[in-house]
């Protein structure tokens, strides 16, 4: 037996047993993030004057500069490094804290017709 069929042999072996375990981490990241996320934006909604209008103003017209979106990124960033975890990019923080947004929204206004918002960027 040669040595490139072997590392060949062993690589894929590697890769099979590894993918799973990737797979499982990466959603573990995720639901991670979603969590934390979902912790933000009731905290933000809380904090603020006129959360419950300001959480459906951010989630009809999002803007960055909504009082609920600036205190819930501030939230997310400070629970994350709180609990060690490193945030890859603020983009990935955008992204689920506008699903929590359209979370909590639709559960406080179930008849509003609201629609999920589109990622621009992939979530991790």
């Amino acid at each position: 037996m040669n040595w490139k069929s072997l590392l060949s042999s062993l690589s894929s072996t590697i890769l099979s047993v590894a993918q799973p375990l990737l797979g499982s981490i990466i959603a573990g990241k995720a639901t991670k993030y979603q969590d934390i996320a979902q912790t933000a934006v009731k905290s933000a909604v809380t904090k603020i004057d006129g959360g419950i209008d300001q959480l459906a103003e951010s989630y009809n017209t999002f803007r960055e500069d909504n009082p609920v979106f600036v205190e819930a990124q501030d939230e997310f960033l400070a629970l994350a490094k709180n609990a060690g975890i490193v945030i890859p990019d603020l983009a990935v923080v955008q992204t689920h804290l506008k699903e929590a947004i359209f979370d909590l929204a639709s559960g406080l206004f179930p008849n509003a017709g609201l629609t999920p918002p589109v990622a621009s960027t992939p979530a991790v």
